[in-house]
């Protein structure tokens, strides 16, 4: 039986590294349980250089007893995982530490923390990811200061941290060494000074993706709550390496970056925001959220009408909640794809891109826009998606008109009720949807490819009368 057994378990006498790629391809939890099968697979899983922590596995809900037990076995189950890669001379591919605990038992386990990460840093760590609780605002106190030993790591090439972590002042002393670091990503952290991240980008000169999400800066002459704030502004220049930014929550940013390809820039709503971006001349795809007129100083009702001496070199254009103009007129001879979702104020749209291929355009509302193709690609796909309260037929006629059939490849349209929270809306406001069959049948027939007409229990009556009237006014040439 044994000579049986050994002789149908060819797989475990392939070499180590075959066998890691096998667990890097396999769900955490079956990797976990390949430790089981024998000892060659424990000792592969246990050197397997992706490396993930996450208390949540080993911590659960109980009496304070058998919690700090469970504290306890957690940290001796990491320290022994990262002292077995340090003690044969292993390399560390990538080091995941994902904590989610309360701020008191958070702040027992930060020594714990740094002898981790450091020791992860002596094993030539590739990929280094920290998540912690998110930052509040009254919480800065019970952040994580950053181990010296991750800005000492030079085998860094992607560092990504998440939640309540603090670079204090001491750290602008520090030698930072990230010359091999590519992607650097940084979420709800803070920074003891508006310089800090400057800082830390001036010294990654092979940098090619940026994430900066709601970061904040300590400022110790607030008050309170207003001890840290949003960070206002940060600039990236020289960075000739740099492919992609996500900027989100930041008031002011300058980048001048000529290899750029792509920018998504999220500004905070209530703050005004200025974005100055204008020498990424090799920029090929550009995403702008929360955008507001009133607190923009960067875009001007003009400002879409010429990106192709901008940016000539830009294929895809996303507007997402954004708030500019009622009018807007865009003009590119490049552009393929163009996304515009809940851009509310906007009353009217000119599009003038002769080699668009795909347009999504979702709107959750009732106040449909008048939308125009000065040029289009006879190859363009229409994707529209609806949310609206009233649907009303004479909105859609007057709205799906502006899609010529013979001008578009397809039309998929989408059309679902926008469902309101007061639940005293369905008494009054649906009371008043107008009654389909009371309209003449002049609804256009469009070159639809697709059409989704998606109700609720509530309305359901009176999308059923809309449903009926479509195919009514288009039964003759639908189904003739």
């Amino acid at each position: 039986d044994t000579i049986m057994v050994e002789k149908m378990d060819q797989i475990s006498s392939l070499p180590e590294t075959i066998l890691h790629d096998i667990l890097s391809r396999l769900p955490k939890k079956d990797a976990i349980k390949t430790s089981v099968l024998s000892k060659t697979w424990r000792e592969i899983f246990y050197t397997f250089p992706i490396l993930s922590i996450c208390h949540q596995e080993s911590i659960r809900r109980s009496s304070k007893r058998k919690k700090d037990q469970q504290i306890k076995t957690f940290l001796d189950y990491g320290k022994q995982r990262l002292l077995r890669f340090s003690d044969q001379g292993l390399a560390i591919k990538e080091f995941k530490l994902k904590l989610s605990l309360t701020c008191f038992d958070l702040q027992l386990i930060y020594p714990d923390v740094d002898q981790w990460l450091k020791l992860a840093s002596e094993c030539s760590v590739q990929t280094l990811k920290l998540c912690l609780p998110a930052l509040k605002k009254d919480g800065q106190c019970l952040c994580y200061i950053l181990h010296p030993s991750v800005i000492e790591a030079r085998s860094l090439n992607k560092l990504v941290l998440k939640g309540r972590i603090r670079f204090d002042k001491e750290f602008l002393n520090l030698s930072v060494k990230f010359s091999s670091l590519c992607v650097l990503s940084l979420c709800n952290v803070l920074f003891d000074d508006e310089g800090a991240i400057e800082h830390v980008i001036s010294h990654c000169p092979l940098i090619e993706h940026i994430t900066l999400k709601w970061c904040y800066v300590y400022n110790p002459q607030g008050a309170g709550d207003m001890q840290i704030s949003f960070m206002k502004s940060v600039s990236m220049h020289g960075l000739q390496k740099l492919k992609g930014v996500d900027i989100q929550g930041v008031q002011n940013v300058y980048i001048d970056a000529p290899n750029i390809e792509k920018i998504y820039y999220g500004a905070d709503s209530d703050e005004p925001s200025k974005m100055n971006f204008d020498s990424c001349g090799n920029l090929r795809a550009l995403t702008l959220m929360n955008v507001k007129n009133e607190f923009s100083f960067t875009f001007t009702d003009t400002w879409f009408l010429d990106l192709s001496s901008k940016f000539p070199f830009l294929e895809s254009l996303e507007l997402v909640e954004c708030s500019m103009f009622e009018n807007i007129s865009i003009s590119s001879s490049q552009l393929k794809a163009l996304v515009l979702c809940n851009c509310s104020a906007m009353e009217k749209l000119e599009i003038d891109t002769p080699n668009l291929l795909s347009f999504r355009y979702y709107y959750a509302g009732d106040d449909l826009p008048s939308i125009s193709f000065l040029r289009c690609s006879s190859r363009l796909e229409v994707n529209v998606r609806l949310n609206m309260i009233h649907p009303r037929l004479y909105q859609l006629e007057k709205f799906v008109e502006q899609f010529k059939p013979q001008k578009f490849s397809s039309l998929s349209f989408s059309i679902r009720p926008c469902i309101p929270s007061d639940e005293s809306f369905y008494d009054d406001e649906y009371y008043y949807w107008e009654d389909p069959y009371s309209l003449p049948p002049t609804l256009p027939v469009p070159s639809i490819k697709h059409l989704v007409i998606r109700s609720v229990r509530e309305v359901k009556s009176k999308y059923l009368l809309l449903v009926n009237r479509l195919f009514y006014i288009w039964r003759q040439k639908v189904f003739h």
